[in-house]
């Protein structure tokens, strides 16, 4: 786990927020709240994209990484690992050559390789499991 999540983890904590060792499903009432809690924060962004406020955007995009990460945190997962193979996938996309899209959006090669992020879980749900 990163440093950031950690501290999110340690805001859990102290606050007695949410916070799961392991994957697993923090209810549907958790799970709207994380969801509405990352668009609000996406609204600032948004918001302070609009008006050229470059101390609001850094603002705006901390507070987006504290939501997602205490969103993970309610989850149980680890987002570290998620986003290594998320990049080794993203990575992939250039292989043999890079394609965009007018806008500059990176488009899948044709030796672009899925992200394994099942795999991925698997690993923490086994890491993480409750011997019996």
């Amino acid at each position: 786990m990163n440093d950031e999540q950690l501290m999110v983890r340690d805001f859990h904590q102290h606050f007695g927020l949410p916070c799961s060792d392991r994957p697993s499903w923090p209810g549907e009432a958790v799970h709207r709240l994380r969801v509405l809690l990352i668009e609000e924060e996406l609204a600032e962004l948004r918001n302070a994209g609009e008006a050229r406020n470059l101390v609001a955007v850094a603002d705006a995009l901390a507070d987006l990484l504290y939501v997602v990460y205490g969103a993970a945190e309610t989850y149980g997962i680890d987002l570290q690992p998620v986003f290594r193979e998320i990049h080794r996938s993203n990575m992939s996309k250039g292989d043999p050559e890079i394609v965009r899209r007018p806008d500059g959006k990176i488009l899948k090669g044709e030796r672009y390789s899925p992200p394994r992020v099942g795999e991925v879980m698997q690993t923490q749900l086994v890491r993480t499991a409750v011997p019996v």
